[in-house]
């Protein structure tokens, strides 16, 4: 009778051999082992005796949706003078999704009000950063308090999203 065995690996074994079959030991978490790595792989040997061979086994883990973006602050509190100009950008706090390729953060929403969009700028490592934009002038007087909801996207199915309260105090 042959026998088969893994001989080297991980220190984890996430891996065990049952009727000449590779089975997973536990659920494998993609961004436990491999966080950003792409691709995720786990390299190990099995030896087979009678005659004895030894073969190099390269498993490759695939991201699966199981993250939703989520922002570092759920709360962001923005003070902005009412004689700031239309076109005055402030930066927000960037969502963060452990997730890699189209499982990650994708894109950014805002509530629609009439005095503010948003941007969102590319940096140079990929990440996406929203701006909000002011588009129309602010009067105190009429409305001291604005309230938003930000929203961080991915591309996963289903969608998954993470939101951040964004709270407008208008200075004069």
């Amino acid at each position: 009778a042959r026998k088969l065995r893994i001989v080297s690996g991980d220190e984890k074994q996430y891996f065990t051999l049952g009727e000449g079959n590779l089975r997973v030991n536990e659920r494998l978490d993609r961004e436990s082992i491999c966080e950003a790595v792409s691709p995720c792989v786990l390299s190990l040997e099995a030896v087979v005796e009678n005659p004895f061979n030894i073969f190099h086994v390269s498993v490759t883990i695939q991201d699966i949706n199981d993250n939703a973006p989520r922002f570092d602050r759920e709360f962001v509190a923005i003070e902005i003078i009412e004689s700031a100009p239309p076109g005055t950008r402030f930066p927000l706090g960037s969502g963060r999704d452990p997730d890699i390729g189209l499982n990650s953060l994708q894109n950014y929403q805002l509530t629609p009000n009439p005095f503010f969009s948003l941007v969102v700028r590319e940096s140079p490592d990929g990440t996406k950063q929203p701006e909000l934009v002011l588009e129309k002038s602010l009067d105190r007087e009429k409305q001291r308090n604005h309230h938003l909801i930000l929203t961080a996207v991915d591309g996963g199915d289903p969608i998954r999203s993470g939101t951040a309260q964004i709270k407008i105090n208008v200075t004069d």
